[in-house]
């Protein structure tokens, strides 16, 4: 059975991503891997044996609270039931310990709540991107902002490099589910594109699956960023796809971006990301 992994804090700011990855479980017929990493320091004065006592009553009482803060969350869920399992780990490293789990328990993707905004977005983006950069495995960033809604379309903002090969990923990714899928390209002033009609027709020669192409046009006003976030607006989907360089600075552009706007529409809707 296929294995979703979703990081928590314990804040209500991961709520968001519990209930995404909840729903995406259900479609996917998957089991839950919650995780929550904490840590413990020693004092210099006491002993190990005094320490590992202490060690063992502090876990037990991270995991009641966790099992408390879960039984909230899954009270307001509707059946069917929720399969998950609980991995409580205490280390300092948080982003090794979570890629560790996931490669302990064969997951297919890492589900973590991002701060949408305010003081805490540098801490919080910092270790999200250290996340995306080192994931062997696709990661979904869910804002806190985020509203539970039904999953069923995808939006795929593409530069157009590679997009044959990355939209077989997007594919494999949603499997067997009936999800709509839609490529949107930021066409640049003197840019030549094939028309969108002909590029589906060709796209599902290849893939086998519809994909419907939507082309926006690029401002001078805006940047890049901001553009895909209006043409976004437009096509309101489930879950947007970006194929990211590891150079690049990855969630801080895409959730932090807008000043025209009180809140982006990028900002409210969760990130699935590859590394290209």
């Amino acid at each position: 059975m296929e294995k979703i992994l979703v990081a928590t804090d314990l804040s209500a700011g991961s709520t968001s991503a519990i209930h995404f990855a909840y729903k995406l479980s259900q479609l996917k017929g998957a089991t839950l891997i919650i995780v929550h990493v904490y840590h413990l320091l020693k004092p210099k004065s006491w002993r190990p044996h005094r320490f590992e006592i202490y060690r063992q009553v502090r876990r037990e009482f991270i995991l009641t609270k966790l099992n408390k803060f879960l039984d909230r969350i899954f009270s307001n869920i509707e059946a069917p039931a929720v399969n998950f399992e609980i991995d409580l780990q205490m280390n300092p490293n948080i982003v090794t310990t979570i890629l560790r789990c996931v490669s302990k328990h064969k997951c297919t993707c890492i589900c973590h709540g991002i701060q949408g905004g305010g003081r805490l977005k540098k801490t919080i983006g910092a270790s999200a991107n250290k996340l995306i950069a080192k994931s062997s495995v696709p990661v979904i960033s869910v804002p806190s902002f985020y509203k539970t809604k039904t999953i069923d379309s995808i939006c795929y903002a593409s530069d157009m490099t590679n997009y044959q090969k990355e939209i077989k990923k997007i594919v494999a990714f949603v499997k067997t589910l009936n999800f709509e899928i839609k490529l949107l390209h930021i066409v640049s002033p003197r840019e030549i594109m094939l028309k969108a009609t002909l590029l589906e027709v060709r796209l599902f020669k290849r893939i086998g699956v519809a994909v419907k192409v939507k082309y926006a046009l690029r401002t001078s006003t805006n940047t890049l960023i901001e553009d895909i976030d209006l043409a976004v607006r437009k096509i309101r989907p489930s879950l947007v796809v970006f194929f990211i360089n590891k150079s690049k600075h990855y969630l801080n552009p895409i959730l932090y971006t807008s000043t025209t706007h009180e809140l982006s529409r990028l900002r409210k809707i969760p990130i699935l990301t590859y590394k290209k």
